[in-house]
């Protein structure tokens, strides 16, 4: 996965409403990545998702014990995109949040 810089990170916390926590299974996404990719580009648009690594305090929520696995965090600009990318994407456990803007933010 791509990794962006801290500012990137920050700015899409302050442009995105909606975020989806994913578990990245054992030995990476491989090739579903770029599956991934090519759903939210038709699905989404460009411009409208972005992607970021992130911790994974999923351990916690779920009170499961994993090992060392990694999350990725996926920005979206609309909640029923996504929906649709969970259960399109989301064999595993994922977190759906959404985020309110306040108005100076918008």
């Amino acid at each position: 996965m791509a990794r962006r810089s801290t500012q990137a990170r920050i700015t899409d916390d302050r442009f995105f409403p909606v975020r989806v926590r994913i578990a990245v299974p054992q030995g990476s996404f491989g090739e579903q990545l770029n599956l991934m990719y090519g759903w939210l580009n038709m699905h989404a648009g460009r411009g409208n998702f972005a992607i970021h690594s992130a911790p994974n305090d999923l351990n916690a929520i779920t009170g499961v014990e994993r090992s060392r696995v990694d999350a990725a965090l996926f920005y979206f600009m609309d909640v029923s995109v996504a929906r649709a990318f969970v259960e399109r994407f989301a064999c595993g456990l994922a977190l759906v949040q959404t985020v309110e803007r306040g108005a100076d933010d918008r």
